[in-house]
């Protein structure tokens, strides 16, 4: 028998993806604490407190993001099996964003309410949609060089025993709906930043409760998919 290197477990990328989320989180909260001794020294605590209201609304949205994400990380790789090249590469471009976050949300910070609130939006846009542009652009560029995107599931998923070409467009209609609806939002916000903004806030919301969300989607998925 011919022995060969095989991919890595997918516990290896669970350990990684746990650290990235625990640093990602933690510098997001280094922008609120260095706020604490100038708001000290301030004569009226309570005018600088609301005077920062950007950053603690920045850390708010920004916290929201990151652990809606790795909640829903954990709901979905908890039915893959195995890796491959594609998984690896899948995961680490969307913990990239993950990472990106923290700067994301200092942006915002920084411009809510001034003249470059529309660069401070759409960067954040940037980073919140990211990782569904980088996930479909990768399957199509893996389709279109015919490798292996494949993913084995559990027994107990709702994708197992279905065909390669309905997990394709189930997986692409997971990933498309934000991408393209990330595209709309962040264009946006080049004619109105504050629709923009309640229009992620809308969409952040909704990755609150991963397992209802999903659970919810799967009907539809059914309806398109035949």
């Amino acid at each position: 028998m011919t022995k060969e290197f095989k991919h890595i477990s997918h516990k290896l990328i669970d350990t990684l993806s746990d650290g990235v989320f625990s640093i990602a989180l933690t510098l997001l909260g280094l922008d609120v604490l260095s706020l604490a001794h100038g708001i000290s020294k301030s004569e009226d605590f309570n005018s600088a407190m609301f005077e920062h209201w950007p950053t603690f609304f920045a850390y708010a949205l920004g916290f929201f993001v990151l652990f809606a994400w790795w909640y829903q990380y954990h709901v979905t790789s908890q039915y893959v099996v195995g890796t491959n090249a594609f998984i690896v590469w899948n995961h680490g471009l969307t913990l990239g964003w993950v990472a990106l976050m923290p700067f994301g949300a200092a942006l915002l910070a920084e411009n809510l309410n001034n003249p470059n609130m529309k660069w401070g939006v759409f960067y954040f846009g940037i980073c919140l949609f990211g990782q569904y542009w980088t996930a479909s652009i990768q399957r199509l560029i893996v389709l279109i060089i015919k490798g292996d995107a494949s993913i084995t599931w559990t027994d107990d998923f709702i994708l197992t025993g279905k065909s390669r070409e309905y997990q394709n467009k189930a997986l692409l209609i997971f990933n498309g709906f934000p991408a393209l609806l990330g595209i709309i939002l962040v264009a946006t916000c080049f004619i109105n930043s504050w629709v923009a903004l309640v229009g992620y806030m809308v969409y952040i919301f909704t990755l609150v409760n991963p397992v209802k969300s999903l659970n919810r989607l799967l009907p539809t998925l059914t309806k398109i998919i035949k």
